[in-house]
Protein backbone atom coordinates (compact mmCIF):
# COMPACT_ATOMS: atom_id res chain seq x y z
CA UNK A 1 0.00 0.00 0.00
CA UNK A 2 1.44 3.81 -0.31
CA UNK A 3 2.08 5.45 2.54
CA UNK A 4 1.31 9.02 2.72
CA UNK A 5 3.88 11.34 3.91
CA UNK A 6 2.38 13.69 6.74
CA UNK A 7 2.27 16.88 4.48
CA UNK A 8 0.97 14.78 1.60
CA UNK A 9 -2.61 14.63 2.80
CA UNK A 10 -2.98 18.70 3.12
CA UNK A 11 -2.20 18.94 -0.63
CA UNK A 12 -3.46 22.01 -2.09
CA UNK A 13 -5.99 20.75 -5.28
CA UNK A 14 -5.34 22.87 -8.24
CA UNK A 15 -8.38 24.74 -8.68
CA UNK A 16 -8.92 26.74 -12.10
CA UNK A 17 -10.82 29.99 -11.49
CA UNK A 18 -12.95 32.27 -13.70
CA UNK A 19 -12.70 34.83 -13.96
CA UNK A 20 -8.69 34.71 -12.54
CA UNK A 21 -7.56 37.31 -10.29
CA UNK A 22 -5.48 39.92 -11.19
CA UNK A 23 -2.57 39.77 -8.93
CA UNK A 24 -1.83 36.18 -9.37
CA UNK A 25 1.45 36.76 -10.81
CA UNK A 26 1.38 32.83 -12.08
CA UNK A 27 -1.84 33.09 -14.23
CA UNK A 28 -1.36 36.63 -14.88
CA UNK A 29 2.41 35.33 -16.52
CA UNK A 30 0.57 32.66 -18.36
CA UNK A 31 -1.41 34.73 -20.01
CA UNK A 32 1.28 37.41 -21.37
CA UNK A 33 2.44 34.01 -23.04
CA UNK A 34 -0.19 32.74 -24.63
CA UNK A 35 -0.81 36.20 -26.06
CA UNK A 36 3.08 36.53 -27.14
CA UNK A 37 3.34 39.75 -25.08
CA UNK A 38 6.21 40.48 -22.88
CA UNK A 39 5.75 40.32 -19.32
CA UNK A 40 7.22 43.29 -18.57
CA UNK A 41 3.60 44.77 -18.82
CA UNK A 42 2.67 43.38 -15.64
CA UNK A 43 4.16 45.80 -13.24
CA UNK A 44 2.64 48.50 -15.11
CA UNK A 45 -0.73 46.62 -14.86
CA UNK A 46 -0.82 45.76 -11.09
CA UNK A 47 0.78 49.84 -10.69
CA UNK A 48 -2.11 50.82 -12.49
CA UNK A 49 -4.98 49.30 -10.25
CA UNK A 50 -3.35 49.89 -7.19
CA UNK A 51 -3.30 53.67 -7.90
CA UNK A 52 -6.86 53.88 -10.15
CA UNK A 53 -8.75 50.57 -8.69
CA UNK A 54 -11.59 51.53 -10.32
CA UNK A 55 -9.89 51.13 -14.02
CA UNK A 56 -11.28 49.49 -16.69
CA UNK A 57 -8.71 46.23 -17.41
CA UNK A 58 -9.06 47.02 -21.37
CA UNK A 59 -8.47 51.00 -20.66
CA UNK A 60 -5.18 50.44 -18.51
CA UNK A 61 -2.48 52.92 -20.48
CA UNK A 62 0.82 51.80 -22.17
CA UNK A 63 -0.35 48.13 -22.90
CA UNK A 64 -0.58 46.15 -26.20
CA UNK A 65 -3.96 46.86 -27.97
CA UNK A 66 -4.31 42.97 -28.33
CA UNK A 67 -4.50 42.13 -24.96
CA UNK A 68 -6.79 44.55 -24.02
CA UNK A 69 -10.19 43.33 -24.60
CA UNK A 70 -8.90 39.21 -23.41
CA UNK A 71 -7.71 41.23 -20.23
CA UNK A 72 -10.56 42.16 -19.30
CA UNK A 73 -12.60 38.95 -20.40
CA UNK A 74 -10.38 36.94 -18.10
CA UNK A 75 -9.21 38.83 -15.28
CA UNK A 76 -10.65 40.82 -12.54
CA UNK A 77 -8.96 42.54 -9.93
CA UNK A 78 -10.59 41.37 -7.20
CA UNK A 79 -12.17 37.95 -6.33
CA UNK A 80 -13.00 38.37 -2.74
CA UNK A 81 -15.53 39.67 -0.92
CA UNK A 82 -16.19 41.12 2.29
CA UNK A 83 -19.27 39.96 3.58
CA UNK A 84 -19.42 41.69 7.15
CA UNK A 85 -16.99 43.88 9.61
CA UNK A 86 -17.02 44.07 13.32
CA UNK A 87 -15.08 47.09 14.70
CA UNK A 88 -14.29 47.06 18.88
CA UNK A 89 -14.99 49.89 20.63
CA UNK A 90 -12.32 49.05 22.72
CA UNK A 91 -9.30 49.13 20.88
CA UNK A 92 -10.32 49.38 16.96
CA UNK A 93 -9.81 45.57 16.35
CA UNK A 94 -11.59 45.32 13.03
CA UNK A 95 -13.06 41.72 12.67
CA UNK A 96 -13.97 40.74 8.80
CA UNK A 97 -15.83 38.07 7.14
CA UNK A 98 -14.36 37.76 3.68
CA UNK A 99 -16.25 35.52 0.79
CA UNK A 100 -13.29 33.75 -1.43
CA UNK A 101 -14.40 33.09 -5.28
CA UNK A 102 -15.08 29.69 -4.91
CA UNK A 103 -17.39 30.36 -1.75
CA UNK A 104 -15.22 29.59 1.05
CA UNK A 105 -14.94 32.28 4.03
CA UNK A 106 -12.04 33.47 5.94
CA UNK A 107 -11.92 35.51 8.77
CA UNK A 108 -9.06 38.32 9.27
CA UNK A 109 -8.01 40.60 12.06
CA UNK A 110 -6.47 44.06 11.82
CA UNK A 111 -4.94 44.94 15.35
CA UNK A 112 -3.60 48.51 15.81
CA UNK A 113 -0.88 48.48 17.74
Amino acid sequence: SKRLRCCDQFAMVKRDLRPKPLFDEASLHAFFVDHGVKPVHMGRIWKQIVDNPDCPLDEIPGIPEKIRVPLKEEFVACTSTLVRTYESQIDGTVKMLIQLQDGGEIEAVLIHH
